[in-house]
């Protein structure tokens, strides 16, 4: 097993050699090269960012980052860390302690998974709702959002909830997701209140 494990992750055997603290941190610079989400100066809001891959992505490209997790994070260079649970009406607030509005609210949160497909799905489809429950009320006017779900049977409903929103939208696989993974990611861009 452990040698299929080597084989396959080339992701991770390169985020150890530049310094990401996650493989993640390639799907977020491939989605970014595809739809030019993340411009500099940029605020961003990474929401379920332990241990940090995204965060020091969006700081690299050039934005101030605004990290939100359940749990702890080590410090980044340009990164305000809030510890908090992103489905806690709470943590919105202290999210706004710091700032009112993001041009990219960004959300890789993973369920705790517990092995049932039917099951994670659905948690995943609760996490991928808080995050645009964030997003919804914090996007300034023609922002992106993109937040993971795992595939399965509530995913054309979370897209036509999320549609309406977004100028452009579509779900995305990028090329570093591994290849059994059922996850997959929602992009929208040109944020609008329908």
């Amino acid at each position: 097993m452990r040698r299929k494990k080597d084989r396959q992750d080339y992701y991770y055997w390169q985020a150890k050699k530049l310094g990401y603290r996650s493989r993640a941190a390639f799907k977020l610079l491939q989605m970014n090269k595809t739809f030019k989400l993340i411009k500099e100066g940029d605020w961003v809001l990474d929401l379920g960012a332990s241990p940090g891959g995204w965060s020091q992505v969006a700081v690299e490209l050039g934005s101030k980052v605004v990290a939100v997790d359940i749990n702890p994070m080590k410090p980044i260079e340009g990164v305000t860390f809030i510890k908090g649970d992103i489905t806690k009406p709470e943590t919105l607030d202290e999210i706004r302690k710091i700032r009112e509005e993001f041009d990219v609210v960004l959300c890789d949160a993973s369920p705790k998974i517990t092995g049932k497909w039917t099951i994670d799905h659905l948690l995943s489809v609760d996490l991928a709702r808080a995050a645009f429950n964030i997003a919804k009320q914090t996007l300034v006017r023609g922002g992106c959002f993109v937040v993971k779900i795992f595939q399965g049977e509530e995913i054309q409903n979370i897209f036509n909830e999320f549609k309406p929103f977004f100028r452009f939208r579509k779900f995305h696989s990028p090329k570093a997701s591994r290849k059994s993974s059922a996850e997959i990611y929602f992009v929208g861009k040109g944020f609008r209140k329908p």
